[in-house]
């Protein structure tokens, strides 16, 4: 497929589903997500790569987040509650339309941090949900070297709603679409 042609068929795609882009090699993968920003017409809130712990994550979330309280490194942000971490994190998403989150180069962060990072965006848009529409206020952009079983690891950890006809592996790959370059 030529480049250009792909790079429409995949702005097509961000526009229902969350990206995971995979394989060839870290410079491909960065130019495929450089030429979906191009083209997107969201504002864009880019992570930069290869972010390994979840306190860099933090540092990088308070620099593009403005909301998050100045005095927050006065804390000790391991010691914060998952909720009140997500409360600063996604709380835009609620009432922010049209928006693109790129993480790029996401396969050395700590595994039991990157799983409950993606868990949680994944939840955010499944709660988002309306009837009739898969659209929700965020789309979502990972690039990494492979796969690694993402979809069967954020299974095992996703919550469904109340009388959930779908099961969580369905969910996921409804909201997510695998791209591999290889």
């Amino acid at each position: 497929m030529e480049w250009e042609s792909m790079v429409e068929a995949m702005a097509k795609i961000t526009e229902k589903k969350h990206l995971l882009i995979v394989g060839k090699s870290a410079e491909a993968r960065h130019e495929l997500v450089n030429s979906l920003v191009e083209t997107s017409n969201r504002q864009v809130y880019r992570f930069p790569a290869n972010i390994e712990r979840f306190d860099e994550y933090l540092e990088h979330m308070r620099r593009l987040f403005p909301f998050v309280p100045i005095n927050w490194k006065e804390q000790n942000p391991k010691k914060w509650t998952l909720n009140q971490i997500w409360d600063f994190h996604l709380d835009w998403t609620d009432h922010t339309h049209s928006i693109l989150i790129v993480i790029e180069e996401f396969g050395e962060m700590e595994e039991r941090w990157k799983i409950e990072i993606l868990r949680d965006y994944f939840s955010k848009s499944y709660y988002q949900e309306q009837p009739n529409t898969s659209r929700s206020n965020f789309q979502l952009i990972v690039t990494q070297q492979e796969e690694g079983n993402m979809i069967d690891k954020l299974s095992s950890v996703f919550g469904l709603k109340e009388h959930e006809k779908r099961t969580a592996t369905q969910v996921i790959q409804g909201k997510l679409e695998v791209i591999n370059l290889d």
